[in-house]
Order: structure tokens, then C-alpha cells, then sequence
């Protein structure tokens, strides 16, 4: 997954892409499971209250891995200590 040039999942404003910029990449925890939007800043509370966002977190690369999950959130590690 690319960091830059997104569609933001909310607007879908193919003329101005999620860049490091003017938005984010982030995991969102809602009603239907987990998945990963690109918002720009100013779409992200109108796009967590449409689609009953329960949390919002930073989509961080991770440097040491080149498998398929190469990206994971802050919470993650949390959320794996928790569920063990």
C-alpha cells in the first residue's frame, strides 16, 4: 500500500489525493470489523460518525518487515497483549 496519492474514503475527491500533507492512512474499528481508510484531516470525524466509528488509529509502516503485514497500528501490539 502506497503512503501517498490515496482516494479518501469519504469524499472519494479523485483530483485532491491523501498526501503525508493534507490527511492520513488509519485503522478504524467499527461496527463491521477493522479495515484501513485514507482520510484527509478535515473528512475524518464526518466519515468515524457516518460509518459508527468506534476508534481511529494512525497506520504506521513498519521498517523491519517486507511481508504482506508490513503496516500496523499503535495499538496493535496492545491489542495483542491484551487478547493472549
Amino acid at each position: 500500500m502506497p503512503t501517498f496519492g490515496l482516494i479518501c474514503s469519504h469524499c472519494n475527491d479523485a483530483a485532491d489525493a491523501v498526501t503525508p500533507f493534507n490527511g492520513k492512512s488509519l485503522l478504524a474499528s467499527t461496527s463491521h470489523g477493522e479495515i484501513i481508510v485514507a482520510l484527509h484531516n478535515r473528512c475524518e470525524g464526518t466519515w468515524a460518525d457516518k460509518n459508527d466509528c468506534r476508534t481511529l488509529v494512525l497506520l504506521r509502516k513498519v521498517r523491519h518487515s517486507s511481508h504482506f503485514g508490513a503496516f500496523t497500528s499503535g495499538a496493535e501490539s496492545e491489542r495483542r497483549r491484551i487478547n493472549r
